[in-house]
């Protein structure tokens, strides 16, 4: 069979669409991310639904892009007063103060690995009740 203009523009036709397979194939691994509730596993379910008395100055804070689970997260040892478009401090917590985690939740992605969140949940100043994410570190936990 002798190799014509139409068997080249095939071929070619066949390779870019393989190409375009593959990097999509290669942007889908990249992007791909799983959430799960871990509420039952140890040891976070040691943590939950018990006061836990906070070590050290945290903010609750407020980011205007969602994160894995909350627009709200407690950041330890931490005593900003951001008031920015994307970014507001939107409570202060001296060391002493409880703090109550209700769930626990693994995020995956493949491009980040596995992290692992304790949610709890806390009344704002206007009466306001926010669900806010921890970034659970196991040899630093910021209470007692």
């Amino acid at each position: 069979m002798a190799i014509t203009s139409k068997t080249i523009r095939y071929g070619v036709i066949t390779i870019g669409f393989l190409g375009i397979l593959f990097f999509a194939a290669i942007f889908a691994f990249i992007l791909y991310k799983s959430k799960k509730d871990i509420s039952n596993e140890e040891p976070y379910v040691s943590f939950l639904n018990k006061p836990h008395q906070l070590k050290t100055v945290s903010t609750l804070r407020w980011h205007k892009d969602n994160l894995r689970f909350s627009h709200y997260s407690l950041e330890v040892n931490d005593d900003s007063n951001y008031n920015d478009e994307d970014v507001k401090s939107v409570k202060q917590y001296q060391p002493g103060d409880v703090i109550t985690f209700h769930a626990a939740k693994s995020y995956f992605s493949n491009h980040v690995g596995e992290s692992y969140y304790l949610i709890g949940r806390d009344t704002l100043e206007t009466g306001e009740v926010v669900e806010f994410q921890y970034y659970y570190t196991p040899n630093a936990l910021p209470f007692d």
